[in-house]
């Protein structure tokens, strides 16, 4: 600091008042380059993400609006793909399904992890109104209180 002092106090009163004015033009210029515009941009752009988000949120909630009012449509079980009928039906009643796998033409194996076995059995009893039968279930009870559960579900019986 002491060079600057002396280098400016060793210049004549002229030059002094043109570093001086020379300081009060660029400190301003500098303020609104390093520190005004870049606040002002980001500012912009938060608002402009802010506005996108409540758009994209309302084109959602008009979409879910749509969804609940349109009429379910019952599948039909003898036409639908037996997996994609098990995992939408696991997806509705909340059921973990852990994995589904394709079990010759008409059949499958899934297995459930950490589920109430009374909702499981009532899960399960839903298919047979729908022409799915359970082949062969078995249910490991977990210290938790619920329980790990594999079955073979098959078309027709």
């Amino acid at each position: 600091m002491t060079a600057i002092r002396d280098w400016y106090l060793g210049r004549n009163q002229r030059e002094q008042r043109l570093i001086l004015l020379m300081a009060a033009i660029a400190l301003p210029v500098l303020v609104w380059l390093l520190v005004v515009r870049p606040l002002g941009t980001t500012y912009h752009n938060a608002v402009t993400d802010h506005l996108e988000a409540v758009d994209r949120h309302a084109r959602v909630l008009a979409l879910a609006e749509a969804a609940k009012s349109a009429p379910a449509r019952p599948v039909d079980a003898s036409k639908a793909d037996l997996q994609l009928i098990v995992t939408q039906a696991a997806t509705q009643a909340g059921i973990p399904l852990q994995g589904v796998t394709p079990n010759g033409a008409n059949g499958l194996d899934l297995a459930v992890a950490g589920g109430r076995a009374t909702a499981l059995a009532q899960w399960l009893g839903q298919f047979e109104a729908q022409g799915i039968a359970v082949q062969q279930m078995s249910m490991t009870p977990l210290p938790d209180g619920t329980v790990n559960m594999s079955a073979r579900l098959a078309r027709g019986g």
